[in-house]
């Protein structure tokens, strides 16, 4: 396969053409911004599962500008260029290399929580904040000429520092409107001075950093270039000049280029979510290809070892980076190379683990793997003699909790009142832009029958049952169901009904609820064709989702956009009969024509046999039967209840 063929990037040798892509991982870091044992060991495992190259999350180079970075590594510090010198160590025994992305700071894009009061941000121009635009306060100040000559030469010294660690090449963060890009930007960058002005002038920046790169890390010292062709954004750059970027870079001397798009604003495309198609950004990565004779490497939901390969074979990238996919499953690389790939865990795009977690202020992990960000804390210890676990319920809370008893060395039993493992995942699965849930659903079976799991399907557990089985320990992972409609006429279905396979009556439909499964169902209904009248209970832009992810949640508001779906805000279906549907809107009645009514209602926990042996000290609920969440709920507590029995 090509993806395990060596490849190069200026002098450097890699072993494969597997980037681990540069994520935040704040929470990873030790209280002083020093790269400890924990974040050491969150890409050690990802070396040793066969990554060639490990691009660190986004490291500053100044600490002069932004009070933020006071608290992040300093490459004035000795104490943090050892813990570098020790990554560097530590990645090394497994053949991967290091690249270290150096940026010049957030710009108008730090976060507001943290601005200090004191001292303005800074951007290229005044630039309003992202987070607070009608605060002026919160604007950020233009950088002098004289500042910014000095930031960019914070570049060479801070190349120089990671040459002298142990680091194989650095990687310069042009991308996503931080404040690199800024510079870049005609619509963030307004200056008149030698920064700003002609697009060529845009660049000096980059150029300015480049060249103390090559003064102060020397002129063999690999280069790696990410920035976004185009933002999609009005004003923002657009693929023209993104294409003329690439060729202005090569001239400048750097060994790679790492092709993204997208910025805060349309931040669905640097932070590709589950509705984005697999390798969304290929064919940006290819045109860049065919522009600049540098290697490129292409980033975007790569973490399908199909697509991956095909798009090297296809000559449309050099190098495959990935982010998430390696989050979800740091064996990725080995199990490629071993044939394995039914045992790679997915990335579901949901980006609660990872992008959700860092923010918090918690180590990035994953929804799925809750193992990512605590290998040093959450191993699974062995029993220390034989007991018995029941499980009951075989969706993804349930598996887990029999994958991690099994692994720790329990006797398990699961039972599933279905004919399938998966639970709601199976509903969740139908629309097609669904495919990494139905990808989840066919691990988790092949997880299963891997295991020394006896599992036992259309195995509906009484109190009487468990009590029988006499199980050591029981966990209770039953799930939860949706309400039943406010209306009825014979024309009425759930959209759990609707995922389920039944056909509701008409080509006009009206969605009443349009939370997250609501608006899901109306765009999997419009492309089939349907007309859709999606009803949101809320007068809200965000209509009734209650998403934690912004990026899958703006996504998902652009995908109702859809020609065949026709949204009313603030508008509650009353009554329904021949004639069609009666709605109130904001004290108003409408008429809404109708053939037939999809319900979007609220989930309710399937928790009798939770409330019938809460007395049992032995008996553990999670997931979705003690309050419905999300799929990350339910992995995780299926993960930590099992992790935490002492036994």
């Amino acid at each position: 396969m090509k993806i395990l063929e060596p490849g190069r990037i200026g002098t450097m040798e890699t072993k494969n053409r597997i980037v681990m892509a540069a994520m935040g991982v704040r929470g990873l870091c030790d209280s002083d911004g020093d790269w400890g044992e924990r974040f050491q060991a969150y890409y050690e495992a990802r070396a040793k599962g066969g990554v060639g190259l490990i691009t660190t999350e986004m490291t500053f180079v100044s600490h002069a500008l932004e009070p933020v970075a006071e608290h992040l590594f300093n490459f004035s510090l000795d104490k943090h260029l050892s813990s570098m010198r020790s990554l560097a160590d530590r990645l090394h025994a497994y053949g991967c290399k290091l690249s270290v992305q150096l940026t010049a700071g957030f710009g108008r894009v730090v976060p507001a929580p943290v601005i200090d009061e004191n001292v303005p941000p800074v951007s290229a121009s005044e630039n309003p904040n992202f987070y607070v635009p009608d605060y002026p306060d919160f604007n950020s100040r233009a950088l002098t000429t004289e500042e910014t000559a000095e930031l960019a030469r914070s570049f060479g010294y801070a190349a120089r520092r990671c040459r002298e660690a142990g680091a194989d090449c650095v990687e310069l963060h042009g991308h996503e409107g931080y404040l690199m890009d800024q510079f870049m930007t005609e619509l963030w960058n307004r200056r008149d001075d030698r920064y700003g002005g002609s697009r060529e002038n845009r660049l000096t920046f980059a150029r300015e950093a480049i060249e103390a790169i090559r003064k102060e890390a020397g002129p063999d010292f690999p280069i790696i270039y990410r920035y976004g062709i185009a933002h999609y954004l009005e004003g923002g750059r657009q693929e023209e000049e993104g294409l003329w970027i690439a060729g202005e870079l090569e001239k400048m001397g750097v060994n790679a280029l790492h092709i993204d798009a997208g910025c805060y604003e349309t931040g669905w495309w640097p932070h590709p979510p589950q509705y984005q198609p697999p390798g969304c950004l290929v064919e940006l990565a290819a045109k860049v290809k065919k522009s600049c004779a540098l290697p490129v490497f292409a980033v975007g939901r790569l973490h399908y070892p199909e697509v991956a390969e095909k798009a090297l074979t296809e000559d449309k990238a050099d190098f495959i980076a990935i982010g998430r996919g390696l989050l979800s499953e740091p064996e990725w690389v080995n199990k490629v190379k071993n044939g394995k790939i039914a045992e790679i865990m997915p990335c579901i795009g949901c980006h609660e683990g990872c992008l959700w977690q860092m923010i918090a202020g918690e180590p990035t992990s994953c929804a799925l793997n809750p193992l990512c960000g605590h290998e040093t804390e959450w191993q699974l210890a062995p029993l220390r003699e034989k007991r018995s676990l029941l499980v009951i319920g075989g969706g993804p809370g349930g598996i887990e909790a029999a994958r991690v008893g099994a692994q720790r060395g329990f006797d398990v039993t699961l039972w599933e009142a279905t004919g399938t493992l998966g639970g709601n995942l199976n509903l969740a699965a139908k629309p097609d832009f669904k495919h990494d849930i139905a990808d989840y659903i066919k691990y988790l079976n092949n997880c299963i029958s891997q295991l020394p799991v006896n599992s036992v399907l259309n195995k509906k557990a009484t109190v009487e049952d468990i009590v029988d089985f006499g199980a050591d320990y029981v966990v209770l992972a039953t799930g939860a169901d949706m309400e039943p409609p406010p209306l009825n006429n014979g024309r009425v279905l759930t959209v759990l009904q609707v995922l389920g396979g039944a056909e509701p009556q008409g080509e006009q439909i009206l969605m009443m609820g349009a939370g997250v499964i609501g608006c899901e169902t109306a765009v999997y209904l419009a492309g089939q064709g349907k007309h859709i009248s999606l009803c949101a209970r809320l007068d809200a832009e965000e209509l009734d989702t209650n998403m934690l992810d912004l990026h899958n949640r703006s996504l998902l508001l652009q995908m109702i956009k859809h020609p065949n779906i026709t949204v009313y805000r603030g508008t509650i279906p009353v009554t329904f009969d021949n004639n069609g549907i009666v709605a109130e809107q904001q004290g108003t009645e409408i008429r809404i024509e109708a053939d037939s009514l999809v319900f979007a209602g609220r989930m309710f926990s399937e928790n009798t046999l939770s409330e019938e042996l809460r007395d049992k000290s032995n008996v553990i609920s999670i997931g979705d039967c003690t309050e419905p969440g999300s799929i990350m709920d339910a992995v995780w507590g299926g993960f930590n209840a099992v992790r935490k029995i002492e036994t």
